[in-house]
């Protein structure tokens, strides 16, 4: 379960350090509190029963209340994070200030991403609320309220809602969100039709049937789809060869990688790499 606010507080605002492999080993649920952090540093990937989606650094992170979460690791960058928690009385009041249409639009989607000098001032914004979260005195939550405002507007005047890589997922099925979970952990180790259907306990068709019911395409293909997301990622944020990203993401060979990458993505994995690579993006990174 989340760690619940302290009492009398309307807001919990913390910085955290974690190392890369920590994973969130249970969903979580926001019952009584909104969410929204900010990726200093780190690859993550989150999982709602609705989507699956990647989340860099640099990208601000809303949770609204109700929504079952879970994330994972996608790389072995360092995983560094500012969160805070609010109570609808903050939402409310901040919804005063700003307009409800503005609050729930930033809300409604999991992952922004913003512009490099962007990234700088929202960063300010967490640090700011952070210092007065840790120097609490009467004032502190009207400022703290304030900022807030500041960030959804910029969010919404900034960023753009990172939906494009998500992978959908079409009815909620418990069985087969453990099912995806579980991929999670053990993609590059291709497990078997077999293997799946047994963990859920259910026969290879049926287990076929609710998989595709779920996400919407086969195994296989949402196999290759999954991996391919995640080589985007390693080629934008880590210096990894071709064959080395094909060998960890568990491909029989570089080649067979470049063919599922340029079928799901329209281009090779090096034509990927040189669009999507900023200098000016990773050096502004290195400095946040």
């Amino acid at each position: 379960m989340p760690t619940p606010l302290k009492k009398g507080y309307n807001v919990h605002i913390e910085y955290i350090e974690k190392p890369y492999t920590y994973v969130m080993r249970t969903t979580e649920k926001y019952t009584d509190y909104y969410g929204i952090g900010f990726i200093v540093s780190g690859d993550r990937q989150s999982t709602t029963p609705e989507k699956i989606s990647f989340i860099h650094a640099g990208n601000v992170t809303p949770i609204t209340i109700g929504v079952y979460h879970r994330t994972t690791f996608l790389s072995d960058a360092p995983y560094k994070r500012y969160h805070m928690k609010f109570t609808p009385e903050i939402a409310r009041r901040c919804m005063e200030q700003i307009g409800e249409k503005n609050f729930n639009t930033v809300m409604s989607h999991l992952c922004y991403e913003l512009p490099p000098v962007c990234q700088i001032k929202v960063r300010q914004m967490f640090d700011d609320m952070l210092y007065e979260y840790e120097h609490y005195d009467p004032h502190s939550e009207f400022i703290i309220e304030g900022i807030l405002g500041r960030l959804i507007i910029t969010i919404l005047r900034e960023g753009k809602a990172a939906e494009s890589a998500d992978i959908k997922l079409k009815t909620r099925d418990e069985t087969m969100n453990e099912i995806l979970d579980y991929l999670d952990l053990h993609y590059a180790e291709n497990p078997s039709i077999e293997t799946l259907a047994s963990l859920a306990g259910l026969s290879e068709s049926h287990f076929m049937k609710r998989f595709r019911d779920c996400v919407g395409s086969s195994y296989k293909t949402y196999l290759h789809c999954y991996k391919i997301r995640l080589a985007q990622n390693m080629l934008v944020n880590t210096r990894l060869s071709v064959s080395q990203i094909s060998e960890k993401l568990g491909f029989c060979n570089s080649n067979y990688f470049c063919t599922i990458f340029h079928k799901i993505s329209g281009i090779s994995p090096r034509e990927f790499r040189k669009e999507h690579t900023s200098p000016v993006f990773h050096t502004v990174n290195q400095n946040i």
